[in-house]
């Protein structure tokens, strides 16, 4: 069983958060990140089976953060349309910040499809909560088309904000 330390991964996830935005995910280097963290580069392997996965791990990190800032906006909508507004601009501000990263990329990880249905489920059963909340429950087998909807349109520069409003004030009006 590999040895864990103590508040290595926090600290391994820092650096490499760090790295990621100073040099990008190409030129992020385990290497690096283990010798700002004073580990061995092994250590770092201890807990991420490599570079994707570290990187993934970030951006967890920060997706967790801006589902808890989605939620509490949720919780003080005070209508639908409110809600999913808050929500695209969350996507949109979390989309904006890894995208120097994700075009660095290069070919999409094998896991994209899985993490994407993942991401589409958390954002669809946040959506029900809204509608439910605001007396729309016949609609919540909606609720999976309007979630990737919204994630379409956050993450595309061609899909209008506008247009999102609209469908949205129409299909709950």
């Amino acid at each position: 069983m590999p040895k864990l330390i103590p508040e290595a991964e926090r600290s391994i996830l820092a650096a490499a958060k760090k790295q990621l935005f100073e040099k990008g995910y190409a030129n992020l280097a385990i290497r690096e990140v283990a010798g700002q963290c004073g580990v061995a580069v092994g250590t770092i392997y201890n807990y991420f089976p490599g570079k994707e996965a570290l990187v993934a791990a970030v951006m967890a990190e920060d997706w967790r953060s801006a589902m808890a800032g989605l939620r509490e906006s949720f919780a003080r909508s005070a209508g639908i349309l409110e809600g999913i507004v808050a929500m695209y601009n969350t996507i949109e501000t979390f989309s904006k910040l890894y995208a120097p990263a994700w075009s660095q990329y290069g070919s999409a990880p094998a896991s994209f499809g899985e993490r994407h249905l993942m991401l589409r489920g958390q954002l669809s059963a946040l959506l029900e909560e809204l509608i439910t909340r605001h007396g729309r429950e016949e609609d919540a087998a909606l609720c999976p088309l309007l979630a990737e909807t919204v994630l379409a349109c956050a993450t595309h520069a061609d899909l209008s904000p506008n247009a999102l409003s609209t469908a949205v004030s129409r299909l709950f009006s």
